[in-house]
């Protein structure tokens, strides 16, 4: 049997490939090395959304599933980029605060959250609560996956060329494939076969910062996240720019970026790092996944959005086996759900 092509070496692709690999699905997996979100991104797994003090979209059970993932990533690789981290929510105001509490009791929320301590009830201006979490090391990440990959004999290095695909029987440059899947992020709409789907742009930027602070335990969330990487350095982000895919950084976004950074502390640190990257995302912000409604064994996997690293990998398991058994994803993730019937 031909096996399955991966258009992109983002975190959805590996992902992908390794499911391929986990199924005994032969796969090959594309990329140019181009990519400007997966190995940009911060890699904070967190299964809270701080805007409303909710669960995120499948936290249960995603959440142990991508740990799962990324740990048993780790010793294929053989080398580190998945750390445990204390998420903490800097409170805004009372009402904040008071909804945390409530969430202590409430046996959804239980798993994942931390007891106060002395550090959240003196951490102003209203206190701090905390969550279990973990980070991904996006670049090592990616980089040694794709080297894996290389050993492997799997991976094509390479941009994929529309006009060396043939739809018709699933042939690039004259080889055959049984499914093709693209999972290319943003670029999506450079796909012909794809274009009419929602998948946006949302730009943003990412510093990383000198900080004179010996608190490697807990990523500080108030507006902006900042997260230790290594011993006195620190990544701030991140900035949401709509309808632009400009890879430049400005400066209004540092500015932006250190203003909020000084609502969670007054010290002061040097910047030796400004990033740009590319989110993609939909208008309900769950990801799209399914086959094309037309051609038959083309496939999208995209709009991951800002919950990537922790969706990926169980999204990716969950297309494998629909790929093995003939059934649909899940509803919420159809690709064509915001077309009217």
């Amino acid at each position: 049997m031909n096996p399955v092509l991966i258009v992109g070496g983002g975190v959805a692709g590996i992902s992908l490939a390794h499911a391929c690999a986990e199924k005994g699905v032969d796969y090959r997996i594309m990329d140019d090395g181009k990519n400007v979100c997966s190995s940009i991104a911060a890699g904070i797994v967190n299964p809270f959304s701080f805007r409303r003090t909710l669960l995120t979209w499948m936290a249960h059970p995603f959440y142990q599933e991508a740990l799962s993932f990324y740990q048993n990533n780790e010793k294929r690789m053989r080398t580190q980029h998945c750390f445990p981290i204390d998420i903490r929510r800097i409170f805004s105001s009372e009402e904040e605060k008071t909804t945390w509490e409530r969430r202590f009791n409430d046996p959804d929320f239980e798993p994942f959250m931390i007891p106060f301590d002395r550090d959240d009830e003196k951490r102003p201006p209203f206190g701090s609560g905390r969550i279990k979490g973990f980070w991904i090391d996006a670049k090592t990440f990616i980089e040694e996956n794709l080297r894996f990959f290389e050993k492997e004999g799997t991976l094509l290095k390479e941009s994929f060329s529309n006009e060396a695909f043939s739809v018709g029987d699933l042939t690039y440059k004259g080889k055959g494939f049984s499914n093709v899947v693209f999972a290319l992020g943003y670029k999506n709409k450079a796909l012909p076969w794809f274009q009419d789907l929602p998948v946006h742009s949302t730009q943003g930027e990412v510093l990383t910062v000198s900080w004179n602070n010996s608190d490697m335990s807990s990523s500080l969330h108030r507006k902006v996240y900042v997260l230790p990487i290594r011993p006195g350095y620190f990544k701030i982000g991140a900035t949401y720019m709509w309808h632009t895919e400009s890879l430049e950084p400005t400066e209004a976004a540092r500015k932006e970026l250190l203003e909020k950074f000084h609502l969670i502390s007054k010290d002061e640190v040097q910047v030796v790092k400004h990033e740009v990257g590319i989110r993609p995302t939909s208008p309900d912000r769950r990801p799209l996944i399914g086959e094309h409604q037309t051609y038959k064994g083309i496939f999208v996997f995209n709009g991951l959005g800002t919950k990537g690293y922790l969706t990926a990998p169980p999204l990716a398991q969950r297309w494998v086996q629909q790929l093995i058994s003939g059934n649909e994803m899940d509803a919420s993730t159809l690709p064509y759900r915001f077309k009217p019937s």
